[in-house]
């Protein structure tokens, strides 16, 4: 079989990034929802998001690892299969141990999915066209994530309502179609990547052989992306702006459709509104992706010296959209606010992440790239695990103004960490052409 050129490795990740994200968009808006319809109050909700991080968190490093050391096609059809187990007992789930339970299923799955397609992308590009850009694809995919997430999920909003003659105490509730809808569509996205992800040849792999050999050198795997982690300054900095990022991600996802019920007087009506406001915020979060390149071309007119200094303005902003949903929260502006703030918080939460990854892959090679972008999951779902307990607690006892407050200040210090990676990743450029100037002719006769 011919090596795949860029183009085609790009045009594959973007198909197969579309597909899978748009299984979660489905069930996104609904899933809140559906643990109260199954009579789970807010702390207990709270405790299952948790738990799927937690779980994510002891399982994102592991998997990392084997998927550098297994390849990526393979780690990413365990994800796939998986999945599909997850979204098919979420359907069914109806008390807390049966949720918890798909969302350790679900939490493996998303520790073997969280890396090996972006780094399949960015090696099999490399591997054909070794000057590729890699901010242009990565955007393009996470654009198309976003894209997939807000068109499924209107479509999550709207099935519970072709459902009506399900009873909430049933088998299946309402909220439990989206999930089953999520689990076919997992399903297709699972025979996609088997048959659309080939590894490239010529990418240097450890020599263990066997089952057993590759779990042995996982660990010596993962200690490898450990110590690029805390050891480059930038990739530190990076990984910490993560974790403040996903405690405000969790506050976005937990609290939303629960102030949406409350402003609209039911979870129905919730459901329905926050999956058409979902699709608005994920296509903002498309452009706002999609636009990324464009936008650090006009920040360096404007002093923003580098990618990461426009993913720090971007971050800010994202700070500011989810301080307006908690000021609708506290009374004023109502509905319209809270959709405003929702919506600005995903067109300028989009452009960040595309310009803080391709800054990740430029300080890693190819044999530890998968375990370096689960490392970085990690601390989004350490932030997250944190958010989801901290925040659910927090709202329920002042208020949700304060979950907001809490989530606003967290994307401050986020936007703060950036600005001083952006810092650390000039100097450590401006570093060597300062050694190749001293060295030069011109220098030694000056």
């Amino acid at each position: 079989m011919r090596p795949l050129s860029a183009r085609q490795a790009e045009r594959r990740y973007l198909a197969l990034s579309g597909l899978r994200w748009f299984a979660t968009g489905l069930v996104f808006p609904v899933m809140v929802l559906l643990y109260t319809d199954r009579g789970l109050d807010l702390p207990a909700a709270g405790l299952l998001v948790a738990l799927y991080s937690g779980a994510v968190i002891a399982l994102e490093l592991p998997t990392g690892g084997l998927a550098d050391q297994l390849g990526r096609r393979g780690t990413l059809l365990l994800s796939g299969a998986l999945s599909v187990v997850g979204l098919t007992g979420l359907a069914f789930a109806r008390t807390w141990w049966q949720f918890a339970a798909v969302a350790l299923v679900s939490a493996a799955a998303r520790a073997l999915g969280s890396g090996p397609l972006e780094a399949w992308y960015v090696d099999t590009a490399r591997a054909a066209a070794p000057d590729t850009v890699l901010r242009t694809g990565i955007s393009r995919g996470w654009a198309v994530e976003a894209l997939g997430l807000g068109l499924a999920a209107t479509l999550g909003g709207w099935l519970p309502g072709l459902a009506d003659g399900l009873r909430s105490g049933g088998v299946l509730s309402p909220f439990s179609v989206p999930a089953l809808a999520a689990a076919a569509v997992a399903a297709a996205s699972l025979i996609a990547h088997a048959a659309l992800v080939v590894e490239p040849g010529d990418i240097r792999r450890p020599r263990a052989t066997g089952a057993a050999a590759m779990l042995r050198d996982v660990p010596a795997q993962i200690a490898s992306g450990v110590r690029l982690s805390s050891s480059d300054p930038v990739v530190r900095l990076l990984m910490l702006r993560m974790a403040a990022v996903g405690f405000a991600v969790a506050a976005l996802e937990l609290l939303t459709p629960l102030q949406l019920a409350e402003m609209l007087g039911g979870a129905d009506r919730a459901g329905l509104a926050f999956g058409v406001l979902a699709t608005a915020a994920w296509l903002g979060s498309a452009a706002g992706s999609a636009a990324a390149p464009a936008l650090c071309r006009a920040g360096t007119r404007v002093g923003l010296a580098s990618p990461l200094s426009t993913a720090a303005a971007g971050t800010a902003l994202f700070g500011l959209g989810v301080a307006l949903i908690g000021l609708a929260a506290a009374g004023p502006g109502g509905l319209a606010l809270a959709a405003a703030g929702y919506v600005l918080s995903y067109v300028s939460g989009g452009v960040p992440g595309p310009l803080t990854t391709e800054a990740l892959h430029e300080r890693v090679d190819a044999a530890r790239r998968a375990t370096l972008i689960s490392v970085g999951s990690l601390a989004l779902q350490l932030g997250c695990l944190v958010g989801s307990v901290a925040v659910a607690r927090v709202a329920a006892l002042a208020g949700y103004p304060y979950g907001w407050a809490a989530a606003a200040g967290a994307l401050l210090v986020a936007a703060a960490l950036t600005v001083r990676a952006a810092a650390r990743a000039r100097r450590s450029q401006a570093a060597p052409a300062r050694s190749a100037t001293e060295g030069s002719p011109a220098h030694q006769l000056s």
